[in-house]
């Protein structure tokens, strides 16, 4: 004989579905408020940071985060400041047999050691104190392909954010990389990121200073 769900299991069913979509529908509002606020938040970073180094070669404007997009900061290099951790990193001891060229060359996408790796993170306070909120209701999300979905549309904002700030300050894109950068990366996250937010000509360049 067929045992039929009770009322109580339906309605408990019913009530976890609706929780569920309020999550949801909460997370997809808070992105958009996200996005809408971290373009003005990159716009102001680059404002502060061009008035600080205005001499400086920029050709990489880049985000810093986790994969889960735990935070975010700016990474932006610099051709001055990729010789002078080039010569730093010459000056010790196991590096000496490197020639600066070559020292350069591998340190060329290293956020970590770029001298403007997430300087005056104030500006984002804001937004990641947001960014909190939002893991804290990814975390209550029934399932693994809605993680995924919130994820995708986080990593969607990122570069919208990039392109926009792109437009704002009149950033040369023939002359300057943007990208989202991780600790740990993989190579198809890269390749997202320099792809959505370069064209072709850039993309073509980048890979082949990466190789």
């Amino acid at each position: 004989m067929m045992i039929l769900p009770s009322s109580r299991s339906r309605e408990m069913a019913i009530n976890k579905d609706k929780i569920s979509a309020n999550i949801e529908a909460r997370i997809e509002a808070r992105i958009e408020e996200l996005a809408q606020e971290l373009a003005l938040a990159l716009a102001e970073y680059y404002d502060w940071w061009l008035s600080h180094y205005p001499a400086q070669t920029l050709y990489g404007f880049c985000l810093y985060s986790t994969p889960l997009v735990e935070y975010l900061g700016v990474t932006l290099f610099t051709e001055e400041g990729l010789t002078a951790v080039a010569q730093k990193y010459q000056n010790d001891k196991s590096f000496r047999h490197k020639s600066l060229t070559q020292l350069k060359q591998t340190l060329r996408w290293s956020a970590c050691d770029s001298p403007h790796h997430d300087e005056n993170e104030d500006i984002f306070e804001a937004i990641n104190d947001k960014l909190q909120l939002l893991q804290k209701d990814a975390e209550a999300l029934e399932s693994e392909e809605a993680y995924d979905a919130y994820l995708k549309a986080l990593y969607a904002i990122l570069v919208r954010a990039l392109n926009e700030v792109k437009t704002m300050r009149g950033l040369n894109p023939q002359a300057i990389l943007f990208s989202v950068w991780f600790g740990d990366q993989s190579e198809a996250d890269i390749e997202y990121f320099v792809q959505s937010c370069n064209d072709k000509e850039m993309i073509a360049s980048f890979y082949q200073q990466w190789q």
